[in-house]
């Protein structure tokens, strides 16, 4: 038994190689999930509290529904899009303060497959956790448009697409300087202003507004706005034009991100920073 395992790994098809490699990563999360339930059950509790502060700060200024509703859906965008930026790297952090990372790599997949594994299971919690978020200012009275749900959730996986992306390049710098989180978290911060999570981007200078472009919070946000939103904000892009930047940002992006996630780790590999 113990020489026919390898016969049956090597005669897999690259098909099925990728499918058992997302399996196993998605396995692994789910026991991590199951050690620590407590941790888990926290995070889906934390995410209510921002959308009772915004609720409650609505009722107290006598603000309108539709008000709340813009910052509820700016808010749950960036609590969905967060773990799909930085799942990848707090996973490839842990992995190598285990020295885990290692045992990843002699997996016969291609390496630029790793980035998609590591982070599926947090990008799709990331967009339950998103989702909650919504239904939970639904069911406090905010109004929001259900026909539309269907298209929002496809804007929201195009930006998790994106994100995975851009989490990519962040963990390509990890792997080869061991630093990374101080970069990932400035983007973040700046993520949360320039997409306009509270207001619309149309608020901003226009010496900065500029810059609201290169990331795809702002477009998420304003299509997902004008999806639910039955008197969305003036201004902005169209649902059409969003998601048409969008695809393209995921296109290019993510074939950047997994290339260079791919060559870092033949430099580490070549400088001595990985033991294989």
């Amino acid at each position: 038994m113990s020489l026919a395992y390898p016969v049956t790994a090597r005669n897999r098809s690259r098909g099925r190689k990728v499918l058992d490699t997302l399996e196993g990563y998605i396995r692994i999360d789910l026991v991590e999930e199951r050690m620590f339930p407590a941790s888990t059950i926290l995070r889906y509790l934390s995410v209510v509290f921002p959308v009772l502060l915004y609720y409650f700060q609505s009722t107290f200024l006598e603000i309108s529904n539709q008000l709340f509703m813009m910052m509820l859906i700016g808010t749950a965008v960036i609590a969905g899009l967060q773990d799909a930026l930085v799942g990848l790297t707090s996973r490839l952090n842990f992995a190598m303060e285990r020295g885990t990372l290692e045992t990843y790599l002699v997996e016969p997949v291609p390496w630029a497959l790793i980035p998609v594994a590591m982070n599926i299971w947090r990008s799709f919690t990331g967009a339950v956790l998103a989702c909650v978020m919504v239904a939970t200012g639904c069911l406090l009275g905010a109004p929001i448009k259900l026909t539309a749900v269907p298209v929002a959730l496809l804007v929201l996986f195009l930006g998790i697409v994106a994100c995975n992306a851009l989490g990519s390049f962040a963990a390509s710098f990890i792997l080869l300087f061991k630093r990374g989180e101080p970069v990932v978290a400035l983007y973040s911060l700046a993520a949360a202003v320039l997409g306009g999570a509270l207001f619309p981007i149309d608020v901003l200078p226009i010496w900065i507004r500029w810059l609201s472009y290169l990331v795809p919070h702002s477009y998420v946000i304003s299509a997902e706005r004008q999806l639910l939103m039955t008197d969305p904000p003036p201004g902005g892009l169209s649902v059409g034009w969003s998601i048409a930047i969008l695809a393209g940002l995921c296109l290019v992006s993510f074939v950047a991100g997994l290339f260079v996630f791919d060559r870092s780790l033949r430099l580490a590999r070549r400088l001595g920073i990985l033991s294989i």
